[in-house]
């Protein structure tokens, strides 16, 4: 995933190939601003027509109607599922009600947690709170989709990672 070199702030998303506009994309945090944006960058750009917008809270996030709204206004079919990728089981079962008619053809996640501390802070706990839904649930996204011939398995980062922002420490790490 790039952003454009005019700084528009467009996201530009390059995939090795086509998305099947018939095949269902799962966004994880699909319903967070991250995930909208990527969700309209596939539809408008890309022709996608199946969303599966995952996140805890799913339907009951704050625009999460909105945005479905939207995204069907744009002529794309839209699930809102709450799901904690960060537990293997309720990954696995979100996936399974991915219609044969419209499998899944590509994951993006994009979902994370923030328990901001300071390093010399940081417990175990926020550690943990951290780690399990952005790296532990790309690891089961990684496990559960494997065996599928994706178009495309996207993993977002943080510029905390790069950056060293104040307080975040363990969502670098992850």
């Amino acid at each position: 995933l790039l952003r454009d070199a005019s700084h528009t702030g467009k996201v530009v998303l390059t995939v090795p190939r086509p998305l099947d506009p018939d095949g269902t994309v799962l966004i994880t945090g699909g319903t967070g601003a991250l995930g909208g944006h990527v969700a309209r960058h596939l539809v408008t750009e890309h022709g996608v027509r199946h969303l599966l917008l995952a996140g805890r809270r799913g339907p009951e996030a704050p625009g999460a109607a909105a945005l479905r709204d939207e995204l069907t206004g744009l002529g794309a079919h839209v699930t809102l599922a709450s799901c904690d990728t960060a537990d293997p089981d309720a990954l696995a079962a979100l996936l399974a009600g991915v219609p044969a008619d419209r499998p899944l053809s590509a994951v993006i996640h994009t979902a994370g947690t923030l328990d901001p501390a300071d390093m010399d802070e940081l417990t175990p706990q926020q550690l943990a709170s951290v780690l399990a839904p952005k790296a532990g649930a790309a690891l089961h996204l990684h496990r559960l989709t494997r065996h599928l011939d994706l178009a495309a398995f996207v993993l977002y980062s943080s510029s905390a990672g790069v950056l060293g922002l104040p307080g975040q420490a363990n969502y670098a790490a992850a």
